[in-house]
């Protein structure tokens, strides 16, 4: 199934205005919004080899992690807990642009080697092969089932 104009509309309603207020990195990124989990298997920053490089400049032991490039994501990430998604682009290829309110953007790209799907918007981080509210396979393959403001109003948005 191909993206549609009202598929990027649904995502970009769910997220805009919305920020994660907890998040996990293992095999992959979850970002934990009020009413729904966006996982990724990569994430991409900018900013990412200004923070590496600083961070073992800084902290010698960093050198010897077995996920060096973990250290700039998850430090990308951090930055953004709690703080609002101002923009999301879902991008030709089908990756997520987020944009945040602190200047930082993320992408979650759909060129990540081997693996079976590449974001997921789910209910509670689960499986998107079980049920999810939008899911990226494959490059320009998004199925999404979730219409505009399906989400519950979340008070700390101000909306009630």
């Amino acid at each position: 199934m191909q993206k549609t104009a009202t598929q990027a509309e649904s995502i970009q309603s769910a997220l805009v205005g919305a920020f994660y207020s907890r998040f996990a990195v293992s095999d992959g990124f979850d970002f934990y919004f009020d009413s729904f989990v966006l996982s990724s298997r990569e994430i991409l920053s900018g900013d990412e080899a200004v923070i590496n490089s600083r961070f073992l400049e800084g902290y010698a032991p960093a050198r010897f992690t077995a996920n060096l490039e973990f250290i700039a994501k998850s430090a990308v990430v951090a930055a953004c807990l709690g703080t609002e998604v101002s923009a999301v682009e879902v991008l030709p290829d089908s990756s997520l642009l987020l944009k945040f309110n602190n200047n930082v953007e993320i992408r979650l790209p759909t060129d990540t080697p081997i693996v079976d799907w590449h974001w997921a918007i789910t209910e509670a981080g689960g499986d998107p092969y079980l049920g999810s509210l939008a899911v990226c396979f494959a490059p320009g393959d998004i199925q999404c089932s979730m219409p505009n403001n399906s989400f519950k109003p979340n008070p700390l948005r101000g909306s009630a």
